[in-house]
């Protein structure tokens, strides 16, 4: 993130405030958006004033509410822990008569003789009566339903998604609580559909401001900052009593979306169909000066948060830097695990960290014919690895020759030129796991593919280039994964000619810079070694040449 000036940040975020406000003045619903509203709307109950009541009561803000049964229904679950939202729903009592015996029966349950004995007034009988039970509900925000079920201009709609260092832009943007004296946390009550709420300090309280723990991370960013920007700029009697709801809340809404924007945010269209829906057909009293304040507040907690995310990533960063060095010093072993195909996955290891790896694999191979394997020549026991330090070359080549088939181990303090490690291949020449310098693999491999050539048929082999850890790239990465290579199919004549053709772009500059200072070294020992080879069989024919 790179510092902006004062003037910088105020003019981007006047340009910020004014497109958006030509986009609230311009902006209408589609008959496409108002007919997708009204569907979605006519699948729920149109509950009376009282239950109407009783429902906001509970659940503030509440817009599509249905019972557990009908969220079922339609494809989605109630999350757990939320509260039911209690409903009156009417119901009847059925009617009844008193038989003869002076019993109290169910109308139902009359014989022929019983109705009419009813209908002549005989038996007593009670008709159906209305009474209210308790029912529960639940608003579409208590489910798990996502943003896009719901129409574009729902007005519940919310914000879905994360953010980038999201709790680095909580930090900062508590930093901007504190100099407003503000706190930041849980609601004091059930906030409903609302995303969050600010608290004017009463009795001796602080300000407080309440979120939603229904919100995710970028409703979190988004809310927060508008409860911030009230709590700036509506806190005061004058304030708060001098401006109407739609003139408070165009204020904070455009400064959270001028905010958030500024740090990469994108909140539009929420913003856009939020302030819509509170100043669209309303009259707010001096517009610019509203305005103004916007930009003022908005500069101002950007002043406060960017310094604090600056140094937050830049302590990221360092501390990148610390582990990367700490890697290369203290982890010294690269531990190669092979993954399908050409795919592997790499990591560095300390000396500690390979002996657990080893005794963690050896415990789980419980066959014993796992338990002695050859190695050059004779028969090891694999067991010892368990109690061997790594010392030395022979260790890591017995570790290679034991986990050839699923791992392999390097020593990056000992790696100081490119190298090639053979997966498998079907010539054998080359053994599974064989670490050879590029320039050796290179010239073997050019080798026998002209003798393949000749015999009509070629060797598969898979390997990866292995590089000092000098020559690691950006992301810090030593192993190249090669595809297949066919030794003596024609298609390549050596190494180099594939990864030339292949693999150059999936590496760094100066990894390919190596590679070629390698190739063009062996290029001019050989052509050094061939001139002196036949300047030594002639050397005769040369010196009387000279003499003459």
């Amino acid at each position: 993130m790179k510092r902006k000036t004062f003037e910088q940040k105020r003019e981007e975020v006047k340009q910020l405030t004014e497109t958006m406000n030509q986009s609230i003045e311009s902006y209408f619903e589609t008959p496409e958006q108002m007919a997708e509203h009204l569907a979605f709307m006519m699948q729920f109950y149109q509950y009376s004033l009282r239950n109407t009541a009783l429902i906001q009561n509970q659940f503030r803000g509440a817009r599509a509410v249905g019972s557990y049964k009908f969220w079922q229904e339609k494809g989605f679950q109630v999350q757990k822990g939320e509260k039911a939202i209690q409903i009156l729903v009417p119901n009847k009592t059925q009617p009844k008569f008193k038989d003869e015996n002076g019993k109290w029966k169910s109308i139902k349950k009359a014989t022929e003789q019983d109705k009419e004995l009813i209908k002549k007034g005989d038996l007593e009988k009670n008709k159906s009566e209305l009474y209210f039970a308790r029912g529960s509900v639940f608003d579409v925000s208590q489910t798990d339903a996502k943003a896009n079920n719901l129409p574009d201009n729902f007005p519940n709609r919310w914000l879905e998604g994360d953010v980038a260092n999201y709790q680095d832009m909580l930090e900062a943007m508590k930093k901007v609580g504190n100099n407003l004296n503000v706190t930041i946390g849980e609601p004091l009550e059930e906030l409903g559909a609302a995303k969050g709420v600010f608290y004017q300090g009463v009795d001796g309280r602080n300000n407080h401001i309440g979120l939603n723990p229904r919100n995710g991370e970028l409703q979190n960013v988004k809310t927060l900052i508008h409860e911030l920007a009230h709590a700036k700029l509506h806190s005061t009697p004058e304030k708060h009593f001098s401006l109407s709801s739609e003139e408070k809340e165009f204020q904070a809404e455009m400064t959270a979306y001028a905010v958030a924007s500024y740090f990469g945010i994108d909140t539009s269209d929420y913003s856009l169909g939020y302030l819509a829906n509170w100043t669209q057909g309303k009259e707010l009293n001096d517009k610019a000066k509203l305005l103004q304040e916007v930009r003022e507040t908005a500069v101002e907690f950007i002043e406060i948060m960017e310094p604090e995310l600056i140094k937050e990533q830049e302590k990221k960063i360092n501390g990148e830097k610390d582990r990367v060095v700490d890697m290369i010093v203290n982890e010294r072993y690269l531990l190669i695990e092979y993954d399908r195909l050409n795919q592997t996955n790499n990591m560095f290891v300390s000396k500690n960290k390979v002996h657990e790896f080893v005794v963690d694999k050896l415990e789980a191979l419980a066959e014993e014919k796992w338990r002695n394997l050859y190695y050059d020549g004779k028969i090891t026991n694999v067991d010892s690895l368990k109690n061997e330090e790594l010392k030395d070359k022979e260790y890591i080549e017995k570790f290679n020759h034991v986990f050839r088939e699923t791992h392999a181990l390097v020593d990056m303090d000992t790696l100081k030129e490119p190298a090639i490690l053979i997966k498998w291949s079907e010539n054998n020449r080359f053994e599974p796991n064989q670490l050879l310098s590029y320039i050796e693999a290179n010239n073997l491999v050019e080798r026998l593919s002209v003798n393949n050539g000749g015999e009509h048929r070629y060797d598969k082999t898979r390997y990866n280039i292995i590089f000092p850890k000098e020559l690691r790239d950006e992301k810090g990465n030593v192993v190249l994964n090669m595809d297949r290579l066919d030794i003596g199919d024609g298609h390549y004549i050596n190494i180099h000619h594939q990864v030339r053709t292949e693999a150059k772009i999936y590496m760094s500059e100066n990894q390919w810079q190596e590679l070629e200072e390698v190739i063009t070294n062996d290029l001019i020992r050989k052509e050094t070694k061939e001139v002196n080879e036949w300047a030594k069989k002639n050397r005769k024919k040369i010196e009387s040449e000279m003499e003459m």
